[in-house]
């Protein structure tokens, strides 16, 4: 009876960390979107991928920080990295390139707008 218990408890586990794992990415897109768009660029979806996962504390319990890398495009013919990253499920920093059509573009690389957000001003 005892090991059925552990056993089903082990598969609930599983399947709950599966889901978390799932709706974080999803957070990640949307995040990403949102970020694009007030940026100017494209996100592309299929490139959102999870980079670095760690445990961290916060206001005295764990929580998980996990890195997601992406591409994003200014006109759809170009790839540029960006990335962000979620305490939980809330967004605490993010990197975006600089929004310039590749005619406009200058001869060497494109900085990255690299934002730190302050803990408990994004949800």
């Amino acid at each position: 009876m005892s090991t059925t218990l552990i056993a089903l408890l082990v598969i609930a586990s599983l399947v709950w960390a599966w889901m978390d794992v799932l709706r974080a990415r999803e957070f990640a897109i949307a995040h990403g979107h949102r970020l694009c768009a007030e940026a100017g660029l494209q996100l592309l979806d299929q490139s959102v991928a999870v980079r670095r996962v760690r445990l961290v504390w916060h206001q005295g319990l764990p929580s998980v920080l996990r890195r997601y890398a992406f591409e994003v495009s200014v006109d759809g013919s170009d790839r540029r990295p960006g990335h962000l990253e979620l305490e939980g499920h809330r967004l605490i920093s993010w990197s975006l390139p600089l929004a310039v059509p590749p005619s406009e573009a200058p001869a060497r690389p494109l900085p990255h707008l690299t934002v730190v957000n302050q803990p408990g001003s994004f949800t």
